[in-house]
């Protein structure tokens, strides 16, 4: 009987995809991530012997471990088959240092696209794991681990246990908390714009707007000006056409999605965060169901490169050409050129596919999954059709020395603009030519004021990161969502805001170590990975690089640690029930009066308590609600003493007796139970009623909806 071969790769998923179109002569199996890491409670790394890590099998990954053992014994061979990057490479290391004893020939495959030609191809050209992408991830993860291993103590000991310190992510909030200060700090100055309606000699109407002052292009900077403007520029009066012009500008397409501009993309048009993004992106790439069997959709999603292959490139252009006609397809191949520093090795974010249409496959797609793929195959599509061409009309319009411009832009030829329904029209100016007088009919000032910066939104922040080179594609998700799962930053309306405990974990960490987290610096870090990654450094020499200044920073502020909590502490003209000086500490869920002597007398208080008009049951006290590890909820204030506490109430009856629901929170979200019949709800209803049964709707996300006419879809 002829022995197998064993292909690993580190999702059940894309083992799912392969195994659908490979023969039986393959066994598919999965690792599920990494299979190693170093020890959680220990530094892991022997800084004395040139900064060796020690990686341990991860608790619970012993089972995994054995049962990739057990498919690959007694196989002819062995594909490593793990992602191709960085992170890929080490579990592909890790896995091989397990199967090494096994004695069959272990090789490395490299699956760009989860296709059965790129498939099949990848496994007749294996290749040897990349020492250099190993060693890369290692200085990276070395690097990681030491910085959290020794600041995190420091701020358990300053502000409160639990909290951590990332190197890359406590850049990124510094580039938020520093946007935070400017924005304080701003002083809005005011100004003045002018819009304006003017006629022709024919009576016809067209706006303007106003230009420059005195031979400058400028706004209305002070109310003297603005007060002799107003009195200069009344109804009636006639202003000289002083220059009239016609352009025919285009706009080329953009080129197809790399990982920072998807995140981008997805975060401007469905308020999608990074990581969602992503997560979406790689089930695509790991492949979806189709009536002709399991593939991959898109080509990797971690990549920084907007390369395409030449195959693909020729069937892009023969799909443009019998879908919109030659007129909408570039004369030539247009070249995109990678940013500097960019990694070749993958290539743009592209369909597997070209004739798999968005909408033809739309009924195998999640409705998440639909709106990424199409994002991303109209973005590839638009990147080789022709630039949109339009008609640029120009008017400058003078009056002693203030001049107005008028702006007309119509679309001549959409070109990709098709595909992507950007296409731009704006402005009307009649037939006029330059010494034509024109009238002005109607003004009017705007008063305004200079704002300052706006927050960062995801998109912003990950193209602040990519312009500074911070971090890589397969990190700029992670970076995001840690700081939110640290409560170091919120989202308001859209966009970050740092938290009070993030912005004392920057007032802390930044100024004494305003080397290792300066933006330059680890931008400098990220270029030598890349070295290391290209065989050019030594992983060892970066780690060092980053270790000797860290570590000197690492000592003073060791020395001032005590003087820096005392500083934090703030007191309140309160006691506890013993007579104890009340002090504001930080909690789990932020920031509580307690005791000074806590924890050693745990009395405790909520800092700011919010009175419920509802009264406990034991003891007649006010319930005041309070912030639980699943949300709010209704406390007694008399705790330790009374221990009372309720669910919170929705403000809407019960749709089936009208009685009063308890907001129950759990892991998976908040159920809505009726205190009276039992009866509960996973979405909250609501005072509308249905206009066919009478009964309350409940409010779901995209509209109201009647469980008992119109049950929400179930997903498939």
């Amino acid at each position: 009987m002829a022995k197998k071969k064993v292909i690993v790769v580190e999702s059940p998923t894309k083992c799912r995809t392969i195994k659908s179109f490979l023969g039986s002569q393959y066994v598919l199996v999965s690792s599920k991530g990494h299979i190693k890491d170093l020890p959680k409670s220990q530094l892991g790394v022997d800084v004395e012997n040139n900064f060796s890590p020690r990686y341990i099998k991860i608790r619970g990954k012993a089972r995994i471990i054995n049962d990739i053992k057990k498919a690959c014994r007694d196989s002819s061979e062995i594909f490593l088959a793990p992602d191709p990057d960085r992170e890929g490479e080490a579990i592909a290391q890790h896995l091989y240092e397990e199967l090494n004893s096994n004695g069959a020939s272990i090789r490395r495959a490299l699956f760009f696209e989860i296709t059965p030609d790129h498939v099949r191809q990848a496994l007749e050209h294996p290749t040897t794991i990349n020492q250099n992408l190993v060693d890369a991830h290692k200085a990276r993860r070395v690097l990681d681990r030491i910085v959290g291993y020794y600041i995190s103590p420091i701020l358990w000991k300053i502000i409160k246990g639990g909290l951590s310190a990332g190197r890359v992510q406590s850049v990124a909030l510094r580039l938020i908390c520093e946007r935070e200060n400017e924005i304080e700090s701003f002083v809005a100055t005011p100004y003045w714009t002018a819009d304006a309606q003017f006629a022709t000699e024919k009576a016809e109407n067209f706006k303007a707007a106003l230009w420059r002052i005195g031979g400058t292009a400028r706004k209305i900077l002070s109310k003297e000006e603005l007060k002799r403007l107003q009195d200069m520029l009344q109804k009636g009066t006639v202003f000289a056409v002083g220059s009239f012009r016609t352009t025919n500008p285009i706009r080329q397409p953009p080129p197809p999605f790399i990982t920072s501009t998807l995140e981008q993309e997805a975060s401007k048009r469905f308020g999608m965060g990074a990581r969602k993004t992503m997560q979406i992106a790689q089930s695509l790439y790991e492949g979806v169901s189709l009536a002709e069997g399991r593939i991959g959709l898109i080509t990797y999603m971690r990549t920084d490169s907007i390369r395409v292959n030449a195959a693909a490139m020729s069937s892009l252009r023969e799909y443009i050409n019998g879908k919109y006609g030659a007129e909408y397809l570039s004369k030539e191949i247009r070249k995109f050129k990678d940013r500097k520093g960019a990694q070749a090795g993958h290539e743009a974010i592209r369909p597997t596919r070209i004739e798999l249409e968005p909408d033809i496959i739309k009924g195998r797609l999640t409705p998440e999954q639909y709106k990424i793929y199409k994002l991303t195959f109209n973005r590839y599509v638009a990147s080789q059709m022709a630039a949109a061409r339009y008609c640029q009309r120009e008017a400058v319009l003078n009056y002693q020395d203030v001049d107005f411009r008028a702006e007309e832009l119509k679309p001549v030829f959409p070109g990709y603009q098709l595909l992507t329904g950007e296409v731009a029209e704006r402005g009307m100016i009649p037939q006029i030519k330059t010494g034509d007088r024109v009238t002005l009919t109607a003004i009017e000032f705007e008063e305004k004021k200079t704002e300052p910066a706006p927050r960062y939104t995801e998109a912003t922040l990950i193209k602040k990161l990519e312009e500074n080179g911070i971090g890589r594609p397969s990190t700029y998700a992670y970076i995001i969502q840690t700081l939110f799962e640290r409560h170091y930053v919120s989202r308001h309306e859209g966009r970050i805001q740092p938290s009070e405990l993030g912005r004392q974990v920057y007032k802390i960490i930044i100024p004494r170590f305003p080397h290792v987290f300066e933006v330059s610096f680890t931008a400098k870090m990220e270029k030598e990975f890349d070295q290391v990654e290209n065989g050019m450094k030594a992983w060892q020499s970066v780690v060092q690089e980053f270790y000797d200044p860290f570590m000197v920073n690492l000592i003073d502020i060791r020395k001032e640690t005590d003087k820096l909590k005392e500083e934090l502490v703030e007191k309140v003209n309160r006691k506890c029930p013993l007579g104890h000086a009340m002090v504001v500490k930080w909690g789990k869920y932020g920031k509580f009066l307690a005791c000074s002597l806590y924890p050693e007398h745990k009395y405790t208080e909520n800092l700011n308590e919010e009175k419920s008009n509802k009264h406990c049951p034991h003891c007649g006290a006010e319930l005041v609600i309070r912030q639980g590890r699943f949300g709010r909820f209704l406390a007694c204030p008399d705790y330790p003493k009374c221990k009372h506490t309720e669910s919170m109430i929705h403000d809407a009856p019960c749709r089936a007796c009208g009685g009063e629901l308890s907001i129950i929170s759990t892991k998976r979200g908040k159920i809505y139970k009726c205190k009276a019949c039992n009866f509960s709800f996973f979405y909250p209803p609501v005072a509308e009623k249905c206009p066919a049964c009478g009964k309350s709707m409940l409010a779901k996300r995209g509209g109201n909806f009647c469980p008992d006419c119109q049950p929400p879809k179930k997903k498939k």
